[in-house]
């Protein structure tokens, strides 16, 4: 097991970064990805939705910003661009 000590950081030891899922519905995902912080709550997510509409999906991140600036716990309070 790693340990990770204070001032380390994920990266130098090459440890997956916390990666969610949440499978709303069958036509209504989100996916959760984050560089530094298992948190839900901090603002530091970067959050996909992938929706069905009709025979088309769509991919969509709050507002089109992929940057890893959104906290997970809020994901269905935004609203989605492409």
């Amino acid at each position: 097991m790693t340990q990770i000590l204070p001032g380390d950081n994920i990266q130098q030891h090459q440890i997956s970064p916390p990666f969610l899922v949440d499978e709303v519905s069958s036509t209504e995902f989100y996916i959760g990805k984050s560089r530094n912080s298992s948190d839900p709550s901090q603002p530091a997510w970067r959050i996909q939705r992938i929706w069905q509409v009709g025979t088309v999906w769509n991919f969509g991140y709050p507002d089109g910003d992929q940057g890893f600036n959104f906290q997970w716990s809020n994901r269905f309070g935004y609203s989605y661009k492409q």
